[in-house]
Formats: structure tokens, C-alpha cells, sequence
């Protein structure tokens, strides 16, 4: 076998250090600020950068979309019977995350009913659920939650509706919903009980709903305002990955408490959040997510290859008329 030993002037090497040191700092920056508009890659590994620069094409390409979008939030806000409770309803933008206690409505009694039994269900299977570290999945829109489940009524009610797009300044996308269990038992700092940022867009609304009554020591849902996070998108280096809570100052992460009924909303995208942390007791939670046609879901362009991810297209409406197709924004059967 030939020697394929080679002669190495360690020393020019290790004099050089800071040359290729520079040159793979400057490698990276480039890297990293690079216009990329696949996405995948933005989803998984885009820089803030990167991921701005997406949502930007987005918006110009989707342009069309948007304005129908907005049109129609006008018209739904208009044409619609709202809830009292939520009629008026707002989520501060600067804040970016509000909570209501709607455990004396039916809708929401029906929805809490519906999520417990399925907990209950579920323990009394024995029955490996999918998990993620932290969390326990009990089931989602279509498995088994379809059109006539109290959940799903609950998530396309002008309820829920009318703060979301009163938000968002359009009619959104409901992109899934299902009913998770945290035990609560230990801590992964891998998890979503360390606090993170969503990655799907810019801006993105969770509605989060307590199926059980939640307090300090039931693993609640917290979140900082959005103001108090702005300033790590700002930071050259960041990038989207799981935080420790020093990086907020004193006092700015707020935990949600309540009974069941507790109706959350959060921009998941803008302010850091976590939750379902070690505690005495169980926490079963309903978590529906809505967005905007500027998601990473979404195909940016006619002609993209992979596939849409919306959890919502295992449900089927029997006749929907033009506010339900836009919120499923899948097309209906038969």
C-alpha cells in the first residue's frame, strides 16, 4: 500500500490560524445571509435574516391571496354573528399574547368535555400515545376529531375567530389542532418546556385552551410580551432554538393560571413561550394554530414540489360555504 504520508509545516498552519479563522467568520456570514428561498431549509435552518427575506417574497407573491384574505376578515367581522364575550375582544400587538376565562360557554363546556373524555379514553387503553419529549399526543383534527366534533366547532366559531383575524388583519388558515398531555413528571431541555420561538412565520396565533385546571403546579403555559423579545431577533447571530429563561429580564414571563375553560392566545412566532413543566399535576390542554398564507406550510410558488403541511385536510365539511374553505384552505370532496 502506497505511503500517502504528506509533509505538514505545523507551523505556517498554526501562524495562518487567524487568515482561515476570518475567512470561515466571513464564509459564514455570507452563508447565513444569503437570500434562500426553499423551505425547508428556512423552516429548519434559516437565519432571521433568511427567514425575513422569505416572508418578504412571500407577501409580494401572495399579494393577491392577502387582500381576498383581508376583504374577507372584513366581511366575516361584518356578516357574522359575534360572541359577546369576544366581540370586541383584542390582543395588544405589542404584547402579542391575551387570555379570557370562557368556562361558562357552551361551545368551550362542550370542547372541554370532548378533550377530557379523550384523556380519559386514553388511560383507560393503556395505549402508547405518540409523544415529544415533554408531551403526550391524544389526538388531532380528523384523528379522531372530525367536522362534528365539539372541538372543531369550537375552532371555526366566531368565538375564537373574530380576535384571530381582527390580529392577523385577515381571514386566517386553520392549520391543525389537537389535544395534548403533559405529565409533568421531569424536565427535557429539549423540549417545549424550555422557552422557544415557532417557526413557521412571522407572526403566528396558537389558541390554547386548559381542559384541566391549571395553577403554578400544574406545568402552566407561559409567554413573554413580544416587546420584551424583539431584541434577540435583532442579534446577528441568532438563531431559532431552545432559550433559558435569564435571557428575559426579571419579570417579563408571565404564566397562564386557570380553570378549565382558560382560553389563551399567543403569537407564537413573536414571543418566546414554554410550559408543561415538572409539577404535582397532570395538565391536558387543546392547542389550535391558525396562520396566514405567508407560512412556511404553504407553497410559495406554483410549481414547488413539496408538499403543503396543514393538519387540517383530514377534515371533511359536507357543503362549505366560502369562510369554511378559506379556513381549512383545502378543497372539499366529491
Amino acid at each position: 500500500m502506497p505511503d500517502t504520508a504528506q509533509d505538514v509545516n505545523v507551523e505556517k498552519l498554526v501562524g495562518e490560524r487567524d487568515f482561515w479563522r476570518n475567512k470561515a467568520e466571513q464564509f459564514m456570514e455570507v452563508s447565513r445571509s444569503a437570500a434562500v428561498f426553499e423551505r425547508s431549509f428556512v423552516i429548519r435552518h434559516g437565519s432571521m435574516k433568511q427567514r425575513q427575506q422569505y416572508h418578504e417574497l412571500a407577501r409580494f407573491i401572495k399579494s393577491e391571496e392577502i387582500a381576498r384574505r383581508e376583504a374577507l376578515g372584513r366581511r366575516y367581522l361584518a356578516e357574522q354573528t359575534l360572541a359577546a364575550e369576544t366581540a370586541e375582544f383584542e390582543i395588544p400587538r405589542d404584547v402579542a399574547h391575551a387570555s379570557i376565562n370562557l368556562s361558562h360557554d357552551q361551545l368551550v363546556k362542550d370542547a372541554v368535555s370532548e378533550g377530557l373524555k379523550s384523556y380519559e379514553d386514553a388511560i383507560a387503553s393503556g395505549r402508547e400515545f405518540l409523544s415529544k419529549d415533554s408531551l403526550q399526543f391524544l389526538g388531532s383534527a380528523g384523528k379522531p376529531f372530525g367536522a362534528d366534533s365539539a372541538i372543531f366547532k369550537l375552532a371555526t366559531s366566531p368565538l375564537l375567530l373574530a380576535p384571530i383575524i381582527r390580529y392577523f388583519g385577515m381571514f386566517p388558515i386553520m392549520t391543525g389542532f389537537g389535544v395534548t398531555l403533559a405529565k409533568n413528571s421531569e424536565f427535557h431541555r429539549k423540549s417545549s418546556q424550555r422557552l422557544h420561538f415557532d417557526p413557521e412565520d412571522r407572526a403566528q396565533l396558537k389558541v390554547f385552551l386548559y381542559i384541566t385546571d391549571v395553577d403554578a403546579n400544574s406545568g402552566p403555559f407561559m409567554a413573554a410580551a413580544a416587546k420584551d423579545c424583539e431584541f434577540l431577533f435583532e442579534r446577528p447571530d441568532f438563531v431559532l432554538d431552545r432559550q433559558e429563561d435569564s435571557v428575559l429580564a426579571d419579570g417579563a414571563l408571565h404564566e397562564y393560571h386557570g380553570p378549565a375553560g382558560t382560553i389563551i392566545f399567543t403569537d407564537t412566532c413573536r414571543c418566546l413561550h414554554g410550559g408543561g413543566r415538572p409539577g404535582e399535576r397532570e395538565r391536558v390542554m387543546l392547542s389550535m394554530e391558525y396562520n396566514m398564507p405567508t407560512y412556511l406550510g404553504a407553497k410559495l410558488w406554483e410549481g414547488d414540489p413539496e408538499a403543503e403541511r396543514c393538519r387540517t385536510e383530514n377534515i371533511r365539511v359536507d357543503n362549505p360555504d366560502e369562510f369554511m374553505e378559506a379556513l381549512l384552505a383545502h378543497p372539499k370532496t366529491g
